[in-house]
């Protein structure tokens, strides 16, 4: 099954493909007959039927972030680990939680996107996973152009429950006069122009940078919160080490944008979209991993100034 949205997108799932391109990119309006009913986000007032559509193949892998804390001493969880059958869904779309699209044994997931033609989609990409931390992404812009280099840094969940919110916890504990819990956290990476889940290079950051959070959030939000070269929250850094890691924790509802300043360098924007429904969704984590996030023009090497 297809479904066709009128004002944007078309969702079909990997298991789907050769169905969906079988359809000629015409109107919309013989699938809807076809299907004898209108399909979820697909009525349309007139004016877009016979328009050109697209067919953009989206394609992202999941890879397992952390430590292996059951070692002793805990282990870094290899670079190229994934994580299989993780569910993948848009947020701006949530009837495709019902398609059940999810990564395959190798950790990547495949969907195709069939939209009107020239005309850009936001896809904020939530991953679900029993026992695993709900992530969900930046806002990431989808063209006609087809996408083969998504990524998330999917986080461990024992590494995340037993050593990384616990330590920060502690660690905020001593500066505030306040007990502080860790309630979700938003993280980007500020990276080298060719920083990449899929580049080998390490590490991705770009050393010396400070980030900026649009609009600021207040107490008892907190950020930002540095990553350490072994890739590890600490709230002395002042500003981005090798790693390029960058959380704020607790942050209440609104869209953020998130850019970074060093002398020298330009960087992107990115755009979050926390929502109350992420609540109920029970997203935790919203992360930007590259190659979509805080990527600047420094294309100095691994761990170069």
């Amino acid at each position: 099954m297809i479904s066709y949205a009128t004002a944007a997108a078309v969702v079909d799932l990997t298991s789907y493909q050769k169905k969906g391109l079988h359809f000629p990119s015409v109107g919309l309006m013989p699938q809807i007959i076809e299907n004898e009913k209108p399909i979820p986000g697909s009525q349309s007032r007139g004016k877009n039927w016979g328009r050109e559509i697209s067919i953009v193949k989206l394609k992202g892998k999941i890879n397992h972030f952390g430590y292996d804390i059951t070692q002793d001493p805990p282990k870094g969880i290899d670079y190229h680990a994934t994580v299989s059958d993780v569910q993948v869904w848009i947020d701006e779309y949530p009837f495709t939680r019902e398609f059940d699209i999810r990564s395959d044994e190798t950790g990547w997931w495949r969907m195709y996107i069939i939209k009107y033609k020239d005309v850009d989609l936001e896809f904020s990409f939530i991953y679900e996973k029993k026992g695993w931390i709900t992530t969900k992404t930046n806002a990431i812009t989808i063209t006609d152009e087809d996408r083969m280099d998504l990524a998330i840094q999917y986080i461990d969940p024992w590494y995340y429950h037993l050593a990384i919110k616990p330590n920060i916890e502690e660690e905020l504990s001593e500066i505030f006069p306040y007990p502080i819990e860790l309630e979700n956290a938003l993280v980007v990476t500020v990276g080298k122009s060719w920083a990449s889940m899929h580049d080998d290079r390490l590490p991705h950051g770009d050393p010396g940078a400070t980030t900026v959070l649009t609009p600021e959030v207040y107490f008892p939000a907190i950020g930002p919160i540095y990553f350490n070269r072994r890739v590890q929250p600490d709230p002395v850094l002042t500003e981005t080490s090798v790693d390029g890691g960058v959380a704020y924790i607790n942050i209440p509802t609104d869209t953020y944008h998130v850019t970074a300043n060093k002398p020298g360098v330009e960087y992107e924007t990115v755009k979050f979209y926390v929502t109350e429904e992420d609540e109920a969704n029970g997203v935790v984590l919203y992360i930007a991993s590259p190659p979509d996030s805080v990527q600047g023009d420094n294309d100095s090497g691994p761990g170069d100034y």
